[in-house]
Formats: structure tokens, sequence, C-alpha cells
């Protein structure tokens, strides 16, 4: 297993582990000292493949697929937070990695503002094979009232952490959309401060995973077509009221990916 982070334009290697015959690999992100926003990709290695210190490009991950049968691939994001663990049980496909540009669409009825709940936190991942310090743009807006909450900046190969409040952000489900990029959303929900401590973890699925037919892009490129080219409202809001950066003794840590 090998364990890349972005690092002056490349993917730099930050530690080789061997992975257990018959037992998880827990990463911590405590060990890395890594911050909210900064990720580190670990890609399982078939035994002897060559490990370069620095690259252009990520090594393509071994596989034990031998026909097309669904098979899946999945790691643990485990976060912590006030004693509490919860997870995210998924994986960031070589597929998404290696696509060129792309359109990135999420809407939940998770991503909304809920004054009974406590906090919200977004974490947005993108990783692109191909280190690409490359700024894009990721829209926040109200799906009901069609409203343009945020505007922001969005980098590939890193995490942006949004922290949603409570109340008075929108009337309706929020909605984040993008282009010339593809990316994972994560979805954590915290309780408030004054209750006990509780936390779930949730991901939202891209337009294609509405449709059961054999070619399930049809129906997506039609929903992405309208959402994507949808004209949004300015919001009269201050912006800066309403998004704020979850404070680093705050924030949910990622306590152990598996793999």
């Amino acid at each position: 297993m090998a364990l890349y982070a972005p690092e002056n334009d490349q993917w730099a290697l930050r530690d080789k582990l061997t992975l257990p015959l018959n037992d998880d690999l827990q990463i911590y992100a405590s060990t890395y000292g890594l911050a909210p926003g900064e990720l580190i990709v670990a890609v399982p290695l078939s035994k002897g493949t060559p490990i370069e210190d620095h690259t252009d490009l990520l090594p393509i991950p071994s596989c034990k697929r031998v026909d097309q049968s669904p098979i899946a691939e999945r790691g643990c994001l485990a976060f912590h937070w006030r004693g509490v663990t919860s997870s995210y049980q998924g994986e960031y496909t070589l597929r998404m990695a290696e696509v060129e540009g792309g359109s990135f669409l999420s809407f939940d009825p998770l991503l909304k503002s809920d004054s009974s709940a406590g906090g919200c936190l977004v974490v947005l991942m993108s990783i692109k094979r191909r280190h690409d310090p490359t700024s894009h743009i990721l829209e926040l807006f109200d799906g009901r009232s069609k409203k343009l909450i945020a505007s922001m900046h969005h980098h590939q190969n890193s995490c942006t952490v949004l922290d949603l409040p409570a109340e008075g952000l929108s009337e309706g489900p929020l909605v984040m959309r993008g282009s010339g990029w593809v990316g994972i959303p994560i979805v954590i929900r915290l309780s408030r401060l004054d209750a006990p401590a509780s936390m779930s973890v949730e991901h939202t699925h891209p337009p294609t995973e509405l449709f059961w037919d054999r070619d399930r892009f049809a129906g997506s490129r039609k929903i992405k077509r309208s959402w994507l080219g949808m004209n949004l409202f300015l919001n009269q809001v201050p912006i800066s009221s309403q998004l704020k950066s979850m404070p680093h003794n705050q924030c949910p840590t990622i306590n152990a990916p598996q793999a």
C-alpha cells in the first residue's frame, strides 16, 4: 500500500505499508498531521511493484477482479467527534480519478438547514490521478427558490469543507454544482452541543444512480442539462454571514480510513 499526498504540483510518497493477510489496515489522519481539507490517497499495489518517491501520475491500483462480475472494492472512511465515530463505506473509483473535465451535481434532502438538529458539514472530495492545481468553481444554491447562496473555489486532490448553519440559509434543499471536475460529497450531521453526542455520515449519489435502465447516462444527461444550465438569482444576504469555515478544534477528524 502506497500513501501519496499532493506536494509542489506532484504526488509525493508519504508512506509504504504492508497489507495484513486476514485483517484491515487502519490509516490515521493524525499520524500524518492532516488538517481539514488535506488528504492522503491510499493506493493498493501488488507485491514487487516499483514505487516512486515523486510522480506526476498516481499508479494504477492493483485489482483481484478476474471477470466483469460486480465487486465492491471498498474501504471505510471513519470520522471521530466528541467520542463518537461514524463512517462512510465506499471508494473513489479509478474511473472517476481518470475523468478529464466532467461535471458535478448533487442534491439530496440531507443538504438543507435544520433548526432542530445541530451542525451540518459537507466534505466534498475530489481526486485526480494527475496532480492538477487548477481552481474550479463550486456553486451552492437553494433548489426551491433558485437563489445562489455561495460561489467558491474548489481544488482537485483536496477536500472542500462547508459548515452549514442550522437555519436561515435556504428555504428548500440545497443543490451543489460545478463544471470541469467530478467529486463525492459526504454529509456529516452533528448533534447540538447541549445534547448527547451523535453523528451521522452519509453520501449522495450521482444522477446516474437514479435510473435502472441499461443506459443510465441518457436520463442523467437530461437532469444535468437542466440543472447545470439553470440561471440563478443572486441572494441579497451576504455570503460571509451564512457560511463559515469549521474551527479545527471542532471539526470531526478523519479517524481510520481502512483499505
